[in-house]
Formats: structure tokens, C-alpha cells, sequence
């Protein structure tokens, strides 16, 4: 039985005018095409073309979680070529540190690919393994990686705990590597940018049998914090930033909206941000949101 995210059971439909777009593509169903829908989550919507993809694999085949001791770059599936324009794109998928999420990965590469953007899906280290630290050098690594192969700019998109990693890069490099060279860009989607819950053991977020070590190993997590809320040591470049009212994991006004008040503060050029209802935290491509970003994406020099 197909169900969303919250556990609820998809409905068949015909399509409507009213239906919002599809939560996976973010297209509009045609008109009077069969759709699966949820009856307690008004933004969720399934088109009949996402409907007909194969399930994402199980988890012990999933490449997000088969290897995670080892950091990779996952080209979108279907893909020879990941997308063939200038520059690159890499997505960082969320999860707490703890774990990533899938439909903040591989779909959203085959979403940027099919628009001719060159997308990744990186495959971070995560904890309670691994440091803090390590994470960020993954994706320092991945963006030199691609810089050496295909050349040109480089952009990475992070969701959630990802959109965290994404910022705090730029920081790092203001705070240990002045070497290492700055990604192009960044977009930050529904990101934790306050990242004051991972000190409290109740709010923290952390799971599991090993839920001592991931909140010992966490407390890394806050070394961009006071970076992150523009204070000493804060950098970005360009940034695309996108954050939900309904957003109760990261509300806007105690994370991105800090963040784009640096960047004004800071006068980093070329940024937008989407904030409105977007539906509540986790809710990926649905919105409306990646036609935006494709356009901030073409005039920053990609695709």
C-alpha cells in the first residue's frame, strides 16, 4: 500500500486543477491523469509518471546506505552522463548526521540531470564514526574531484543537516584551510543553520543503540554555530536559500532567516531567498521551488 511520508495511505485520483505538483518532479499533472494522493497532507501529490518508477531499492542495496564507510560521488540512475552543462552540481542529502535521506538524494540529481545540470549525489561520512570535520572534508574533496574532471564552477545543494554541512564549509576555509578553494555557490534547502539542539540531549534528534556516541561525537556539530549566525569567521558565497512557514524541525526565523540576514550584512551578491509555505520540514522538491533555482543556477554559470 503506497503511503507518504507521514505513514498515510495514497488515494488514486483523476487529476485536478487544484492539486498541487507532483511531490517528487515537481511537475503538473496532466489534466486527467490517474495521480496518488493524500487525503491528510494537502501538498502531497504523486503523478502518474513518478507513480510508474520502480520503488527505491532496500535499504541494504541502497547506495545511500550500502558503504557508508566510504565517501562517494553517486551519479543520478538512468544517467550515462550525469548531465552534460558547465560546471557541477553536488546534492547533500540530510538525516541528522545519522543516516541520509533518500528522497533528498538520487531524485533530486535525476531532477537537475533531466534539466542539464551535471549532478551528484554525495555520500558523506556520518556518525557516530566519524568526526564533524571528516564530513566537511568529504565534500571539500568531491567539489575538487569535479573541479579537476569536468572544470568550471561548482555548486552544492544541501537539505537539512545537509544544507548545515554546505554552509560551514565556507567557514571552515575562513577558519583553517585559507588554501582550499570556495564552492561557486551553494543552495540551502530547509537547512539547520542554529545548530543548538545537538547540545541537549531531549532535542537533539539522535536515535538508536548508539545514540551516546552519535551525542557525544555531535557536539562537533556546533563548531560553525556562531560562524553560521554571522559572527566571527562567517563566508558564503552566492546562495539560493528556500524555507517553509510550516517548518517546525528548522523554523525560518530561528535559521535561515539569521542566515540571509548575514549575507545581506556581509554584501554577498546574487542570493535569493524563497521563504512561504512550503509544507513542513522534509518536504524535498515539492513547492515550486526548482524552477527558481534553475534560473539562479543558469545566471550563476551552470548548466
Amino acid at each position: 500500500m503506497p503511503k507518504c511520508w507521514e505513514g498515510h495511505r495514497l488515494f488514486r485520483e483523476t487529476s485536478r486543477k487544484s492539486h498541487p505538483a507532483c511531490t517528487y518532479c515537481d511537475s503538473t499533472a496532466k489534466k486527467q491523469s490517474e495521480v496518488l494522493i493524500c487525503r491528510k497532507c494537502p501538498w502531497w501529490l504523486i503523478c502518474s509518471h513518478c507513480a510508474s518508477r520502480p520503488r527505491l531499492p532496500s535499504l541494504q542495496f541502497d547506495p545511500l546506505f550500502f558503504g557508508p564507510n566510504t565517501p562517494r560521488l553517486l551519479p543520478p540512475s538512468g544517467h550515462g552522463i550525469p548531465g552534460s552543462g558547465h560546471g557541477s552540481l553536488i546534492i547533500c542529502p540530510g538525516g541528522n548526521y545519522q543516516f541520509l535521506v533518500p528522497h533528498e538524494g538520487l531524485p533530486v540529481a535525476e531532477h537537475f540531470a533531466r534539466k542539464g545540470f551535471r549532478s551528484f549525489v554525495l555520500r558523506y561520512r556520518l556518525l557516530p564514526k566519524y568526526s564533524f570535520e571528516e564530513m566537511q572534508e568529504d565534500l571539500i574533496s568531491a567539489a575538487e574531484i569535479l573541479r579537476k574532471q569536468f572544470q568550471g564552477p561548482v555548486c552544492a545543494m544541501g537539505f537539512s543537516a545537509g544544507g548545515h554541512l554546505v554552509a560551514s564549509v565556507a567557514s571552515r576555509r575562513n577558519r583553517r584551510r585559507k588554501n582550499q578553494r570556495n564552492l561557486e555557490a551553494q543552495a540551502l534547502i530547509y537547512p539547520c543553520i542554529d545548530g543548538s539542539d545537538w547540545a541537549d540531549e531531549e532535542s537533539c534528534g539522535f536515535w538508536g543503540d548508539d545514540f551516546e556516541e552519535c551525542f557525544q561525537k555531535g557536539q562537533g556539530l556546533l563548531s560553525t554555530r556562531r560562524a553560521l549566525l554571522g559572527g566571527p569567521g562567517f563566508a558564503a558565497p552566492p546562495s539560493f536559500l528556500v524555507s517553509s512557514t510550516k517548518d517546525e524541525a528548522s523554523p525560518p526565523k530561528q535559521h535561515t532567516d539569521i542566515y540571509a540576514r548575514a549575507l545581506q550584512r556581509k554584501g554577498v551578491k546574487h542570493c535569493t531567498y524563497l521563504r512561504r509555505n512550503f509544507g513542513p520540514h522534509g518536504f524535498g522538491m515539492a513547492g515550486g521551488w526548482t524552477e527558481r533555482c534553475e534560473i539562479w543556477l543558469r545566471e550563476r554559470g551552470f548548466g
